[in-house]
């Protein structure tokens, strides 16, 4: 009898691009944080990928697959079966690990794979959403079907992302929460890099360094940023705002900044890789975001011990440490928003680190709870 180990192939299915969305960023971190052993990792995106850093890593175990679709958000997910279906037809795996914010994308994956005779599909949710509408309701109706019968383990990054896409049943019964772990070693203060990075991006050390990161987006809705800033500079406080990210809404945001008057207040950076940097070099994190599940970058902000003010859509789950306020996003809160972001200047939360850590949110936590589960 042989005694030869088989291995487990394991596909990561993200429903969007790769690029530097939240998403993407918990499949590298977890397969970054993976033990070596029995086990191949590939991912697969139905469109393309433009983060070579993510590319790289992932090339590390496994492959990396991406059928080149056109990406529509909100339009249609139909195109995606067949390019799926042939895929399968050509791949084999034992675990299929999906990743998305649409109810379409996960259901249409678990149908492909199961019929494909995979053992062991985990459907996950990384997004709540802003308002039940009609069209909402009817995706929802539509899939739950397939939803209901076709993956064999649900996964959510918190309570309300879960009950976005899945129904009560599953909910109450087979919903698991998986934390949006970060490397809390990684994101850990430092006064030299906070220093050289604020001398890079010619921020003085008496000006309020306020930061976002994220897709430029109508659900980041970073342009509701633009009059805090503007508020408290009319205030006679020094400060400027920093917007880390590119998106479809990135030129509005700077026309907004043009017609305010405060273009040499605002740091537009682009996509960046070392953003843990950036947070060193912050005074307040901000995220106004119109809804949310539990956003990665929220636990980052708390990980390198930042003030936060997050909307009120953003989950409440979202405060796992002491650093964290939530405020209206509607314009009559803009001089709320100065008023946290002044009182909050200058303070900084060392024990975060190790509040996250006792609350299960280190990267290596969650890699140990999916590793059971791929391998269980």
């Amino acid at each position: 009898m042989s005694d030869e180990v088989k291995t487990i192939k394991v596909l990561e299915i993200t429903g969007e691009p790769i690029s530097r969305g939240g998403q993407e960023a918990f499949i590298v971190n977890v397969l970054s944080h993976m033990p070596e052993g029995d086990i191949r990792f590939d991912v697969l995106t139905p469109y393309y990928c433009d983060n070579e850093r993510y590319r790289e890593i992932i090339s590390r175990r496994g492959e990396l697959y991406a059928l080149g679709l056109p990406f529509a958000p909100g339009k249609s997910r139909f195109n995606l079966l067949k390019p799926l279906e042939k895929f399968f037809a050509e791949h084999s795996y034992d675990v299929v690990h999906i990743h998305s914010g649409s109810i379409s994308v996960l259901a249409e994956c678990a149908h492909v794979a199961k019929k494909a005779g995979v053992r062991k599909i985990i459907v996950h949710s990384h997004c709540a959403v802003e308002k039940k509408t009609l069209k909402y309701r009817l995706v929802k109706l539509l899939f739950s079907r397939t939803l209901n019968s076709a993956p064999t383990h649900y996964a959510a990054c918190s309570v309300l992302a879960g009950e976005a896409k899945f129904s009560r049943r599953i909910c109450r019964g087979k919903l698991m929460i998986l934390n949006n772990g970060v490397d809390t070693d990684e994101y850990a203060f430092s006064e030299e890099k906070r220093a050289e990075m604020r001398k890079a991006l010619g921020v003085d050390d008496d000006c309020i360094l306020l930061t976002h990161v994220g897709r430029f987006s109508y659900q980041k809705n970073q342009r509701f940023l633009i009059p805090v800033l503007g508020e408290i500079i009319h205030r006679g406080k020094k400060a400027k705002l920093l917007l880390i990210g590119s998106g479809e809404e990135e030129n509005d945001v700077k026309q907004v900044c043009a017609q305010s008057g405060l273009d040499d207040n605002v740091i537009f950076t682009g996509n960046v890789d070392n953003v843990s940097d950036y947070l060193r070099a912050t005074d307040v994190f901000m995220l106004p975001s119109r809804y949310e599940g539990l956003p990665i970058v929220g636990v980052e902000a708390q990980a390198a011990g930042l003030p936060c003010i997050f909307g009120n859509a953003v989950t409440a789950e979202t405060a796992i440490t002491e650093s964290v306020r939530f405020l209206p996003i509607d314009y009559e809160s803009v001089g709320t928003w100065a008023d946290a972001a002044v009182s909050f200047a200058g303070r900084r939360f060392p024990e975060n680190t190790e509040i996250l850590k006792e609350k299960g949110y280190d990267i290596r936590e969650t890699a140990e709870r999916l590793m059971d589960i791929y391998c269980g």
